[in-house]
């Protein structure tokens, strides 16, 4: 027997929770589904020195300050603690442990296969976030055996990491974060592709952040893909100049092969390696949606989260209407426009219903 609400949210990162929350706040019953076996899990497995680039002013969902000093930057674990905490102040019902496998449309509706059951509801929030499998290029595999590898996304701290040398692939904020606190135990290359602009945590005492939300930047509409794309790439702290004259890792070109031990490079010079961490970041799975809402990439086709598929919605994107989209401040503004869809459809529905009674 399938468990059925009114709507389902997939995924109790900050993006579900804060649509729990709002949903809540309109009186729409609902549940949330995490793979996870705590709320905020996903953040405590980063690694372990992580901190976010975003003061804690801009940490904190709606109802619910964040703690400590609001111009402070978090570490990942205190992140994972707030939002626990936000599930509880507020009883939002969080099936925790809950796989989902399959999303198929059902007659008024959606059927979801998990591991832990089956649940049915008219309307779906799909909330996985923006970072969900880690992407390695094809090359890895050429590797020699004896070659340690490892993702940013199950890299945790430098006692992981075997030998002298150390190829970080990939200089955007994961990899520019983790290559200097390897350097004290290693010879660390840095590898970066394209150009990345990069700014400051902080600019006159305030968070980076704090100044794109007073200009409006963050929340601004995006306008087209090339607006799109060129708002993925900012690389906030300190330069990869800056990060190599204070710390010592030396910065190199693109890595465009492997082969055995060696990490060749665009410039055409190589190095013998012991290990390499891959900072590729991430890529979406929406494979388990059976709806024909994903376009060839795999990517659903969505305006503000609204898909082609009545009453299937997705939240928390990677500028999927704005870049704040899926930043945990800002994603508030487009679970809001997505929980007034759901009201209006839930009124067009009663209506159906009730003609459909008489």
């Amino acid at each position: 027997m399938a468990e059925r609400t009114e709507v389902i949210v997939v995924g109790g990162g900050q993006s579900g929770l804060v649509a729990g929350y709002l949903l809540k706040q309109a009186g729409v019953s609902f549940v949330i589904l995490d793979e996870e076996s705590r709320v905020g899990e996903a953040w405590r497995k980063r690694w372990d020195s992580l901190e976010l680039f975003t003061i804690a002013q801009y940490c904190e969902l709606p109802g619910l300050r964040f703690p400590g000093s609001k111009n402070h930057f978090p570490g990942k674990d205190e992140m994972a603690d707030y939002l626990q905490a936000y599930q509880r102040e507020f009883d939002l019902p969080v099936h925790l442990d809950t796989k989902v496998i399959s999303l198929d449309p059902i007659e008024g509706g959606y059927r979801l296969e998990t591991s832990r059951g089956t649940f049915e509801a008219p309307q779906v929030i799909v909330a996985t976030g923006a970072y969900r499998l880690p992407r390695v290029p094809p090359m890895a595999v050429r590797l020699s055996d004896d070659v340690f590898q490892i993702h940013t996304g199950v890299y945790r701290n430098p006692q992981q990491i075997p030998g002298k040398t150390v190829v970080v692939v990939g200089a955007a904020n994961s990899g520019a974060q983790i290559a200097p606190e390897l350097r004290p135990d290693h010879r660390v290359l840095l590898s970066q592709g394209s150009h990345l602009p990069a700014f400051g945590r902080k600019f006159l005492g305030k968070g980076l952040h704090w100044w794109g939300d007073k200009f409006g930047l963050i929340a601004k509409p995006l306008e087209g893909e090339r607006d799109r794309l060129h708002k993925k790439t900012i690389l906030v702290g300190p330069s990869l100049k800056k990060i190599s004259k204070r710390t010592g890792v030396e910065l190199v070109g693109r890595t465009v092969d492997v082969e055995g031990r060696t990490v060749r490079f665009e410039d055409g010079t190589s190095v013998e390696t012991d290990a390499v961490i891959w900072a590729t970041g991430f890529r979406y799975d929406y494979s388990w949606m059976h709806v024909p809402v994903l376009d060839e990439g795999g990517t659903p086709v969505q305006i503000r989260g609204v898909t082609a598929a009545p009453g299937l919605y997705i939240l928390g994107m990677q500028c999927q209407y704005s870049y704040g989209s899926a930043l945990v401040w800002w994603v508030k503004d487009d679970a809001a426009y997505l929980v007034e869809q759901i009201r209006k459809f839930r009124a067009v529905r009663a209506q159906e219903a009730a003609r459909a009674g008489r």
